[in-house]
C-alpha cells in the first residue's frame, strides 16, 4: 500500500481531531534566540518521517506545534496536541500505512 498526503491527512484527522494542515511543526536553531529553521504542517511532517521509514524523538525546547507556521511564539501555540502525541500517530501509520 502506498503512502499518500491523503491517507496521512485522513489519519491525523480522525486520530488527533484537528485539520492536520492547520496545525505546524516548527523548529527552531537553539532555545535562546528561537530562531526558526524548519516550519511544515503535520501532514508534510508526517511524510518525512514515513519516508524515511522512522519515528520521529522531537526535543521539546527546540521543536514545537503552533496554529502559524514560522512562528515559536507562545501565542500561537496548538492547543489539544502535543508532540508525543504526533511521534506516537507516526508510529502507527509506519504499521498500518507502510
Amino acid at each position: 500500500m502506498s503512502i499518500t498526503a491523503e491517507k496521512v491527512h485522513a489519519h491525523l484527522k480522525y486520530a488527533l481531531r484537528l485539520d492536520p494542515d492547520g496545525v505546524h511543526v516548527t523548529e527552531v536553531a537553539d532555545v535562546i534566540e528561537l530562531e526558526v529553521v524548519a516550519s511544515r504542517s503535520l501532514v508534510e511532517e508526517s511524510l518525512y518521517w514515513l519516508k524515511q521509514n522512522q519515528e520521529p524523538t522531537y526535543d521539546q525546547g527546540l521543536f514545537g506545534l503552533f496554529q502559524k507556521p514560522d512562528t515559536f511564539d507562545p501565542a500561537h501555540r496548538a492547543g489539544g496536541v502535543s508532540l508525543s502525541d504526533l511521534e506516537r500517530e507516526i508510529g502507527r501509520m509506519l504499521v498500518t500505512l507502510g
